[in-house]
């Protein structure tokens, strides 16, 4: 009797740290109406950082998870995070997206500085991600970003591009949130 109470709570025990362990990164799929007709949202299984908000408004205006620090609007937020994800229908490398991403980087502003930074391991044998760094000082909003992108998949096999920016309007800004982003990337 003693040892089958053992085993019965050692297995609620394992179940219940089954239970507590966050599942693996996945996409959701969700249909929005737009402009009459149902347009996909791709949302990725983000962990929001502790003292920050999913801003719902902002999400669906820009089809985007955008996340701001408690008790800022949109417009007053010296910093936003904010997770792109977009349908990768040839399953291509992280490597063919990013000149697109360095281009408009570039037409956002002459004095642009892009430097790329270490990738970033993931755990459980995921898609690193893949980092870099924007600095315009002459642009009073989203001068200064830091950008990760991963691949992830959905339920079905599917796979998608997952980037995740902390966009910033002054270095001191992005280095205050910069470790709520860093968080972020390191439980997703």
């Amino acid at each position: 009797m003693r040892r089958a109470l053992l085993l019965f709570c050692g297995c609620s025990m394992f179940a219940c740290l089954i239970a507590m362990t966050p599942a693996g990164a996945t996409i959701e799929k969700i249909m929005n109406q737009c402009d009459g007709k149902l347009c996909p949202f791709f949302r990725a299984s983000i962990v929001i950082p502790e003292g920050w908000v999913e801003d719902r408004d902002s999400t669906r205006y820009f089809n985007s998870q955008f996340l701001l620090p408690k008790g800022t609007d949109f417009e007053k937020a010296a910093a936003k995070i904010y997770v792109a994800v977009k349908y990768n229908r040839k399953k291509q490398p992280i490597s063919d997206f990013m000149p697109e991403n360095i281009a408009d980087w570039r037409s956002r502003a002459k004095d642009a500085k892009i430097t790329d930074l270490d990738d970033l391991p993931r755990g459980d044998g995921k898609v690193a991600f893949v980092r870099h760094q924007f600095e315009a000082g002459s642009l009073h909003e989203q001068g200064y970003e830091l950008q990760a992108v991963t691949t992830d998949g959905d339920n079905d096999g599917n796979e998608f591009l997952v980037t995740i920016t902390l966009s910033a309007n002054s270095r001191k800004a992005m280095k205050a949130a910069e470790p709520a982003y860093l968080a972020m990337l390191g439980k997703y």
